[in-house]
């Protein structure tokens, strides 16, 4: 009869040991696969994104007297932004505050859209803000 090689086959102790020994050895090589794998979590949570947002105009200020803001529309009405996921689901809509101070005529402007450092618009608008006087004159279009 051939001679086993009894080493190939261990006994549940030796498998338990060796078991064992991958949860209690080598704890500088576990501590670097935890910080290793922190570090890549970290990177992901905060990767970057892009939403499309709603852009409203808020008017400041008044015009010349007799004059009023009749209409205000944003072109496009929607514009992309990019950004950390966490910082962009924060946001729902863009504001942006557009000087009809002292304005006599209707006016388009296409502003810088300022964001916080971490977010950046991915697009421009153009407004165009339309000034009419707000006096009537007490007259009737229909004369007889």
């Amino acid at each position: 009869m051939p001679n086993r090689d009894n080493r190939r086959y261990s006994t549940p102790d030796e498998r338990w040991g060796k078991l064992r020994a991958i949860f209690v050895e080598d704890w500088g090589l576990k501590l670097l696969a935890l910080a290793i794998t922190l570090v890549l979590w970290f990177m992901v949570s905060g990767r970057v994104a892009e939403r499309e947002v709603t852009v409203e105009v808020k008017p400041e200020g008044r015009p010349a007297p007799t004059f009023e803001v009749k209409d205000v529309v944003v072109t496009p009405n929607r514009i992309k932004v990019q950004g950390p996921i966490n910082r962009l689901n924060e946001i729902e809509k863009l504001i942006v505050p557009v000087s009809v101070e002292g304005r006599r005529e209707s006016f388009d402007v296409s502003p810088s859209l300022s964001l916080d450092r971490n977010l950046q618009p991915l697009g421009t608008v153009n407004i165009h803000v339309t000034i009419a006087t707000g006096i009537s004159t007490g007259k009737s279009a229909n004369t007889n």
